[in-house]
């Protein structure tokens, strides 16, 4: 019983996150916050330090939860920090995260896999089972080479996969930055074309 509420949460929480995110973007927009990345930035110096810590650590959760849809976390970090300063906080969150998804998925094995997707990802992730540990580290580098793809799900067959913790760590070190940055920056973009005036 327990489990299935624990299910549920996890499914409303993305949904959850994303009404709160579009709700803090018209409020921003009414009280001028979001009229340029300066005021969003100014807004945030309020916060001090903490600000950061609670980005980083909701970057972390965002890996096992996805509470916002992939790389929208990246650019609010960018647009609120600055585009390095966001961009290092962003990869810090998300390498965290990376690490406890791998952990746990060592420790609880499928079920914990079963927890956080869905059954139409659930059957994506058998699949990627399958693969040697070769394949498994190869599969990691490409989702992580290509913007926008399922990295998050790979690291969760890597912790289930026999490929081992040092490995993983070298994948994730090398391309974890060059997969944060490349979404991070196209969606920069996109916001200061489209949205900044």
């Amino acid at each position: 019983m327990g489990r299935k509420i624990l299910k549920r949460i996890i499914y409303v929480l993305p949904i959850l996150g994303v009404i709160c995110f579009t709700g803090l973007v018209i409020y921003g927009y009414y009280k001028g916050i979001f009229h340029s990345v300066q005021s969003l930035q100014d807004f945030m110096k309020q916060f001090g330090e903490y600000a950061v810590l609670i980005f980083i650590f909701l970057q972390m959760v965002q890996v096992i939860v996805p509470i916002l849809p992939g790389g929208i976390s990246t650019l609010v970090g960018m647009l609120m920090f600055g585009s390095i300063p966001g961009l290092i906080y962003s990869y810090i969150g998300l390498m965290i995260g990376d690490v406890i998804v791998y952990w746990l998925a060592r420790y609880y094995g499928k079920p914990f896999a079963q927890l956080i997707l869905s059954k139409k990802r659930y059957l994506k992730f058998e699949k990627m089972l399958d693969r040697p540990e070769k394949g498994i580290k190869k599969l990691m580098i490409v989702t992580l080479l290509i913007p926008f793809a399922p990295d998050d799900l790979t690291c969760l067959v890597a912790g289930l996969a026999d490929l081992p913790f040092k490995e993983y760590m070298k994948v994730l070190l090398i391309f974890k930055l060059w997969s944060v940055g490349t979404y991070g920056y196209a969606l920069l973009f996109l916001f200061n074309r489209f949205l900044i005036s």
